[in-house]
């Protein structure tokens, strides 16, 4: 049960729900390649030998670090709250009742746009708050839209 499952308030049920985008393993699959090649060259080189294990255990490291950064983000849009939950090692933690919410901002660049991804920028009451790199940036805006108009 995720942190997020286990703070609903009584009566509160998810209407939307989404995570991290599968982009943030862009850099490990680039890093990987790197290190298959790195570690073969390094083994041929004699000075080198001690640490061809270097850039594998380099590409491993970021590999859990961003299956952490996936497996512990959650972006939920309850029909009472706007609860967002990022990281492993720094937690990012916001929760935000509906009625509070005045505008709701999607940034995507063209890559973002093609895979579906983006950075979402809360506003309420003059403070804002942002997370990137959400799958269905444009979804979850929707429904926290359709809450906020419901809640008029």
């Amino acid at each position: 049960m995720s942190y997020i499952d286990r703070n609903l308030l009584a009566g509160e049920r998810i209407l939307f729900r989404t995570k991290k985008h599968l982009i943030i393993f862009f850099y490990p699959v680039i890093l990987t390649i790197f290190a298959i090649y790195a570690g073969g060259y390094m083994h041929s080189q004699p000075l080198l030998q001690k640490i061809d294990w270097l850039p594998g255990a380099i590409a491993l490291f970021l590999w859990i670090y961003s299956w952490l950064q996936y497996q512990f983000s959650d972006y939920v849009v309850t029909n009472r709250r706007v609860m967002m939950r990022e990281g492993f090692f720094l937690r990012h933690t916001n929760e935000m009742r509906i009625e509070t919410i005045s505008q709701v901002n999607v940034d995507q660049n063209l890559l973002g746009q093609l895979l579906n991804y983006g950075i979402v920028r809360l506003q309420a009451f003059g403070a804002q708050d942002y997370f990137t790199m959400i799958s269905r940036p444009n979804e979850f805006q929707r429904s926290v839209n359709q809450q906020v108009d419901q809640g008029k």
